[in-house]
Formats: C-alpha cells, structure tokens, sequence
C-alpha cells in the first residue's frame, strides 16, 4: 500500500501540465478516477474497525511514504534549478491534485470530514518537515472556482501565506469588490481577465523564493491591508489604483519576457 501511495508522485509532471483553466476539470476527474485504488485505501485508514492508535499509526506512514519518495525524487534531479522546479512542481501537484482527491473521495464515500482531516494534516506536517513549505488543502470545487477568482490569486496567496484561513474577511471582501465594483464598470472585464493571466505565475514565481514569507509580507502591509481599507470606506477607484500598483510591481519583477505568460 505504501508503495501505491508514493508512487503516485510520480504523475506531477502530467498532471500540472493539465492544471489549467480548460483542462482541469476533466483532469482532475480522470485522475481521481485511475487512482481509486489508493485513495480507497487511504479512506480504509479510518475504518470503524480500526484500532485508533493503529489508524494514527497508519496516518503517519503514509505522510511518511510521501514525503520520503519526494526527498528521492529531489535527490536525483541534476541540479538545483531542476531540484527548485520539481519542489515547486510537487508543492502544487500535492495541493491541486492529491490533497483535493483525498477530499474528494472521502466525500464520495460518506466519510468523515474529521478523519480525513487529521490524515491531510498528516500528510501537510510532515511535508514541512522534510521541505519547509507549508502546503495546504483544499478541495477541488474551491480550485475549480479559484480558475474563476481572477483578481483575488494575489489576494489569496498573500493571506494563505500569513496563515490566514481561505473564507478570512480580506479575501471575501476583495471578491466582493471585484464582483460587484470591478467587473462593472466599462473595462473592468478586460482589467480582470490581464490579471487572470499573469497572476498565476507571479504566484508560482513568489513561491520559489527561499522566504516566500517575507514577500507576502511586504504585500499584505503595502498594499492588501490598504486596499481591504479602502474598500471598507468604499473608496474603490483608489483601491483599483492601489491594486495596479502592486500588479505593475508584480510584472516587472516576476514577469521577465512575454514567454513567462504561456508557463
């Protein structure tokens, strides 16, 4: 079963190739689909008649597995440029595919939400253990929809990287602001379809730097915070001029040739 377990890590490279807005849907279904077998058995983990103490045992060795077929994956790229591309490969393979189809099967078998937590929390504990990237999980509709979230990737990056929950208050009251100020005025569609375009890859990029973290940081205190103020006292045209700011920022340091859009 471990065996299964990790070796489906070996799919990254496929499966984000398919992380796309077209793509995904059908994707991730077929993915779930050809991996029953594992996720079955990760469901089985907290079968009724399963000691607890062997179903935290279990938890464990599958986080374990995981995180150990990585390291060796990692170990045998040939240099650090590869050994970065892969590490940032698995990190959004492991958030966009494996995590979500935990959830997902669980779901689809009438499991329960609680056990399938503690097992993705596992699994997330020792990742940042072994790579110091804390991943997170979510679930296939909130990706699905995150295709959708356009202005907010930015917004969402930033906070997730502060440790703040996915349903936090800055990140719903952006989504508001771009629903109900941004897309309506005259080129508030083509203003969020630029951003849909670049953002995700100025997410990636920030995601390779050695201290993510303090990128975020500087993000949320120059401009996240300011314009979730803005907002609040519906001063939303400078908290589109805000947002520009921050974006044209944003291009100019992660977005080097026009061949970095298609990445």
């Amino acid at each position: 079963m471990l065996d299964q377990i990790a070796a489906i890590l070996e799919q990254a490279d496929l499966r984000i190739k398919e992380f796309k807005r077209d793509t995904y849907e059908e994707s991730f279904q077929k993915y779930l689909q050809d991996n029953a077998s594992v996720f079955s058995q990760l469901n089985e983990i907290s079968a009724e008649e399963v000691p607890l103490e062997e179903q935290d045992r279990n938890r464990e060795a599958a986080a374990d597995c995981l995180a150990v077929k990585a390291e060796e994956m990692l170990a045998a790229a040939k240099n650090r440029t590869k050994r970065e591309t892969m590490q940032l490969n698995l990190n959004l393979y492991m958030v966009s595919y494996f995590l979500p189809a935990i959830v997902a099967y669980q779901r689809q078998c009438g499991g329960r939400e609680e056990d399938m937590k503690k097992l993705t929390t596992a699994i997330c504990d020792r990742w940042a253990v072994s790579f110091k990237n804390h991943i997170q999980v979510s679930d296939y509709e909130s990706i699905k929809s995150g295709f959708k979230q356009k202005l907010c990737f930015v917004t969402t990056a930033v906070c997730q990287g502060m440790q703040k929950p996915q349903d936090c208050r800055e990140i719903a009251l952006m989504k508001r602001y771009r629903d109900e100020y941004l897309l309506r005025q005259e080129d508030g569609e083509a203003v969020v379809h630029e951003y849909y375009d670049i953002a995700p890859t100025i997410v990636k990029r920030i995601a390779k730097e050695a201290s993510p973290e303090e990128k975020y940081l500087y993000l949320w205190n120059h401009y996240i915070k300011k314009c979730v103020e803005l907002v609040e006292h519906n001063r939303n045209e400078q908290c589109r001029s805000l947002y520009e700011v921050m974006m044209n920022e944003l291009k100019e340091e992660y977005m080097v040739t026009d061949q970095h859009k298609h990445e």
